[in-house]
């Protein structure tokens, strides 16, 4: 884990002025050494760190309070969502980045999320009372109106405000004998603690407060709320949906002659440092990264970090996600980071140097663009082939197949991978995975042709004639490569191509004949290779055009032909009875 971390932060921070394993094994050791250290010093060596690292070294440095309040907010948040016991942390965060979280997690698009707010009163309840009403007090007045009738009910005993509707049952609670509060949630001990605390440090903000409970109409109270929140978010490099939507509009060239950022028109921490963590976690073998170890100029690495954060925000709110999710900001990051190296690599044309002159001069949002209009074009082509070809190949491909090509017509295209054994989707990060992509619909392209002119399959043939057969079990199970071995089988036995089932006597004849003979008797038989290469010569007689490329998916197809060959039946003994259900390859029918 220790190596993993010093590894992993190349780009997000800098190296720790003693051996990582040290704060395990010598925590006092690395106590005197961080009490050595500036605040500034020990903020360059704490960011870019594992969080969970971070959060060790905070608990170690006698000026942890002043260092977290000078972490860029970003960096704070981060961590206190990426460790679960982050309590410590919380209650040493300035109120400026208290507001960052709490504008955050608070809002899902313009929405107030009251739970949220509540779970997060109640986390801050767990800290000291000074900074729960310091962070409260600096909270935007409409903010605490808002706060409060999520959860308030609050009437006084006189002629316009005595109604007293809809408390029946409500827990009741006054303060001064002259309002009366009623409670719209079952756990408002943190809401009570929080309005003793204000009653007590400003009586006249507390009576105002109340007052905007009673008459402010909720709508436009949550929609200046919000709009206050919109100012501070923008701030911080979260824009509003009709801004992020532009991350996927076409790249205008003029774009490319735009001025780089300077620190001082960047979202600002106390020493002018960028957030580490979207730098922290790079893949090595990412054309993107390459380019980063070979950027020389500190402070142009510290502005492409904000424009990495930036630019992950404009993605999850152009996308409608909630912000507040550690799930979707892990994707959203790895998918701008994606959409950056394809646009890098193709800009660079694969040159490394070149990829980081590129950045050295160029926003990183025009990589982005150019990267997700790749995926655009192939979006497009997938969904015009499943428009054109969907409803003819839905007899024959694959259910793994069905799905690669589904998720390539999706608005965001995605791509399949296994993880330890895990299958799971993801965004394209490179131009081999284009490439892989591109393969993929090229050789749907040629199958779809292939059925219908090679193995003269038409739609009225899957109902009819290919219907009739015992196994597999159904035709959503039949597949291309089925009926290809089927058509081989109908050559080897009787010089012809056809897809129609074969009677279980002539499939048997077909496995005899198809496989060399073994000089062992239990050894798995392979195919024989002419038969098969004779088989591929009768099919490119057929009138398809063929190019190069055709012929090459063709070859593919027979060789995994053989291979499911081989591994269906190379084992059986073909001596004995042979029960088809337990083999998959051939359309058969059982005779009577």
């Amino acid at each position: 884990m220790i190596d993993k971390i010093n590894k992993e932060n190349s780009f997000g921070g800098e190296t720790l002025p003693f051996p990582v394993e040290w704060v395990r094994t010598q925590p006092r050791k690395v106590e005197e050494i961080l009490s050595g250290l500036s605040v500034e010093e020990q903020v360059r060596a704490i960011l870019g760190l594992d969080p969970h690292l971070q959060q060790s070294l905070l608990v170690l440095s006698e000026k942890a309070v002043e260092v977290t309040q000078s972490l860029p907010v970003e960096e704070v948040y981060n961590l206190i969502k990426e460790v679960e016991d982050s309590l410590l942390v919380l209650s040493m965060a300035s109120p400026d980045q208290l507001q960052y979280i709490f504008d955050v997690e608070w809002w899902q698009g313009d929405k107030f999320q009251p739970e949220r707010a509540l779970s997060w009163i109640a986390l801050l309840d767990q800290c000291q009372d000074p900074e729960t009403l310091e962070w409260f007090l600096g909270e935007d007045f409409d903010q605490k109106v808002v706060l409060l009738q999520a959860f308030l009910k609050v009437y006084k005993n006189d002629e316009m405000t005595d109604s007293y509707e809809g408390v029946e049952g409500l827990e009741h609670f006054t303060p001064d004998g002259v309002y009366d509060i009623f409670f719209k949630v079952e756990n408002s001990k943190e809401i009570k603690k929080l309005l003793l605390l204000l009653y007590e440090k400003d009586q006249r903000l507390f009576y105002d407060l109340l007052e905007g409970v009673i008459w402010y109409p909720v709508t436009l109270t949550v929609e200046k709320a919000y709009q206050w929140r919109v100012g501070r978010t923008a701030a911080r490099g979260i824009p509003e949906f009709e801004e992020a939507i532009g991350i996927y509009s076409r790249l205008d060239p003029e774009t490319l002659k735009l001025k780089l950022p300077s620190l001082e028109e960047l979202p600002s921490s106390r020493f002018r440092f960028s957030p580490r963590y979207p730098l922290a976690h790079l893949d090595e073998a990412l054309f993107f990264t390459q380019c980063l170890a070979m950027l020389e100029d500190e402070n142009r690495l510290e502005t492409l970090r904000w424009e990495l954060v930036c630019l992950a925000n404009k993605v999850i709110v152009a996308d409608g996600l909630d912000l507040s999710s550690m799930d979707i900001r892990h994707r959203a990051l790895r998918k701008t980071r994606g959409y950056i190296n394809i646009g890098l690599e193709l800009g660079a044309e694969g040159d490394p140097e070149k990829g980081a002159a590129l950045l050295d001069k160029v926003w990183i949002q025009s990589f982005f663009q150019v990267g997700y209009q790749q995926l655009r074009q192939v979006r497009s082509a997938a969904s015009t082939f499943i428009s054109e070809n969907g409803a003819y190949i839905e007899y024959f491909i694959s259910s793994a197949d069905k799905e690669r090509l589904g998720a390539l017509a999706f608005r965001f295209p995605q791509v399949g991978e296994i993880i330890e054994d895990s299958f799971n989707w993801r965004d394209p990060e490179c131009i081999k995975d284009i490439q892989a992509i591109n393969d993929f619909i090229n050789r749907w392209k040629f199958y779809s042709r292939f059925a219908k002119q090679g193995l003269g399959l038409s739609e009225s043939m899957f109902s009819s004639s290919l219907g009739e057969f015992d196994y597999p079990d159904s035709l959503d199970a039949v597949n291309l490569l089925t009926l290809v071995t089927t058509a081989l089988a109908h050559y080897v036995l009787f010089a012809r191509i056809s897809c129609d089932p074969l009677p279980d006597v002539a499939a048997k004849n077909f496995l005899e004949t198809i496989f060399l003979p073994g000089i062992f008797r239990d050894e798995v038989k392979v195919c024989n290779e002419d038969l098969i290469a004779a088989f591929e010569q009768e099919l490119l007689k057929s009138p398809m055009a063929w190019t190069d490329s055709d012929k090459t998916h063709l070859q593919d197809l027979l060789g995994e032909c053989s291979k499911n060959l081989e591994a269906q039946f190379g084992s059986l003994d073909l001596t004995r009875p042979i029960d088809w259900k337990f083999a998959q390859g051939l359309l058969l029918r059982l005779s009577p």
